[in-house]
């Protein structure tokens, strides 16, 4: 995994932890469907951060024995404390601490962008599955960002933003090359699915969940940016708001949900 003192979002503080926890709810909404986990079976969920998706995944899969491992110690002491339900350990994903063949289910939301080297993450996973095991990755792409009206400081702050990601090692366009690193980790078989997420008017209680998400994200990037930055990505998280509310207003991302089979 990335080094926590270099995540693009900052020190995990209440107001992380609840914006992680709100966008485990969003995360879950449009990824859980495709995710399947049969009672008995043992889940890891791979960059489990503040225990989030690995409560939800208990919740929506009961029967199943899931463990969430995380690099963060900050974040694993939050899922400590507010999912104590949840076992979890301090691992990287590129050095899992469990036996080949350990797990029928993999799950990992968000962790590809911010890892240097993706396809060692993958390999890790391909190794700690069971010859009949799956995992699935949701990850972003930044490039399919679009919003209308569009405003300069949002596309200010999402070009800081991605630069950010890069200098830390990350990908904040992962999502265009994960079929490379499937190949390269060992998967012979494996799918890649756009998630098309578009908000309109017509569809004004997602594009309020949809808004806040990513308005949420950029209120948070005030270790990364900076504080000379933060004026502008303080209006740009405004404007998105305003977008809710007008006729026009439209936003759209396209995530990819990966899955692969052992």
């Amino acid at each position: 995994m990335t080094d926590p003192t270099h995540y693009v979002h900052g020190r995990t503080d209440d107001r992380e932890i609840a914006r992680l926890e709100k966008q485990g709810d969003w995360t879950a909404s449009f990824t859980f469907d495709q995710f399947d986990a049969s009672p008995g079976m043992r889940v890891l969920d791979l960059a489990t951060g503040v225990g989030a998706m690995s409560v939800r995944l208990q919740r929506r899969f009961p029967g199943t024995s899931v463990i969430g491992v995380d690099l963060s110690a900050q974040q694993l002491a939050a899922s400590k404390k507010n999912h104590p339900e949840v076992p979890i350990a301090r691992a990287d994903a590129t050095r899992l601490p469990f036996a080949d063949s350990t797990f029928d289910r993999v799950h990992c939301s968000w962790l590809l962008e911010h890892v240097p080297d993706p396809a060692a993450v993958l390999r890790e996973v391909h190794r700690v599955l069971k010859p009949s095991g799956s995992c699935q990755f949701i990850e972003v792409d930044n490039a399919s960002y679009r919003i209308t009206p569009s405003f300069e400081e949002v596309d200010v702050t999402m070009r800081a933003l991605n630069a950010a990601q890069a200098r830390a090692g990350g990908n904040p366009l992962v999502g265009e090359v994960l079929h490379r690193y499937f190949q390269i980790a060992g998967f012979r078989r494996f799918t890649l699915e756009p998630i098309v997420l578009h908000a309109t008017a017509k569809t004004p209680e997602f594009m309020k969940r949809f808004i806040d998400e990513f308005a949420e994200i950029l209120e948070g990037l005030d270790e990364s940016l900076g504080a000379d930055l933060m004026p502008t990505v303080l209006k740009a998280a405004q404007q998105l708001r305003s977008v809710a509310n007008l006729p026009n207003g439209e936003m759209r991302y396209v995530p990819v949900l990966a899955k692969g089979w052992k």
